[in-house]
């Protein structure tokens, strides 16, 4: 949805400049610069206003604009310095650095592939073993993202300051195992109260089996979390609170 209006946007600014560069015909030009200039004049404040007010609604867009920024940031160098070290030294911890490096530029294919190798060179790898399972995840395969982070899970439950918690839950509850979800949900708000993307999925897991007092208390656990934590908590779970509240006023 957001690259939708992205892209609409970028559209309509092109055709209001191609419109008075005098490239259109003329009939066409003037037919179609009112329209464009009022679709410009109103597409530009409501987009901007959209960014400050609901950011998760462009979170897909700017997780890709964070990856391609990482990818232009991180020097060509130190990937091909580790590549050298992997052929020559074939050491589990490079692999692990590189994949580290490819998996935050988005490339997750070819980082699953230097997980697996780090694994198969260091097998009580805990790290390589949770990485692999978050390329599982954001490559949909959610069934081997859970195994994989079954196994982290069985070692260090508080892995990566609960995020494997949270991931854990998402994959089982992908993959229709709702009952270890929600487990493992209860678990992490005992250890990390009103996480607000922990809670807001813990609620919608327990909408689904009809517990609805429940996810109500959680949805407004939501609210109460994101509305009085730090203001930079606030500005990057925001969008949790608006999908709390709109669930709310939907079943008020």
């Amino acid at each position: 949805m957001a690259r939708f209006v992205v892209i609409l946007v970028v559209l309509l600014a092109a055709l209001w400049m191609l419109s008075e560069s005098g490239l259109l015909p003329e009939p066409v030009a003037a037919a179609v610069r009112p329209i464009l200039g009022l679709s410009c004049s109103l597409a530009w404040p409501l987009f901007f206003l959209s960014l400050w007010l609901a950011p998760g609604l462009y979170r897909e867009l700017a997780n890709d604009m964070s990856h391609f920024w990482r990818r232009l940031r991180t020097r060509r160098h130190e990937i091909e310095e580790l590549e050298r070290k992997i052929a020559h030294l074939d050491k589990p911890h490079h692999r692990l650095q590189l994949g580290n490096i490819l998996l935050s530029q988005g490339r997750t294919e070819r980082a699953a592939r230097l997980f697996e190798e780090a694994l198969t060179g260091d097998g009580e790898s805990l790290e390589a073993r949770y990485k692999l399972g978050l390329c599982h995840f954001e490559r949909k395969r959610y069934g081997e993202a859970a195994d994989l982070l079954e196994q982290v899970h069985a070692v260090k439950p508080e892995h990566d300051y609960g995020i494997a918690y949270l991931r854990l839950a998402e994959a089982h509850d992908r993959t229709g195992n709702v009952e270890r979800a929600g487990h493992v949900y209860a678990t992490m708000l005992r250890f990390y109260p009103n996480h607000p993307e922990g809670s807001y999925h813990y609620a919608l897991l327990c909408e689904g089996r009809g517990e609805l007092d429940d996810a109500r208390r959680l949805m407004r656990d939501v609210v109460f979390s994101v509305r009085h934590s730090p203001r930079f908590h606030r500005r990057r779970n925001r969008h949790w609170l608006l999908k709390a509240q709109w669930w709310l006023w939907r079943r008020r």
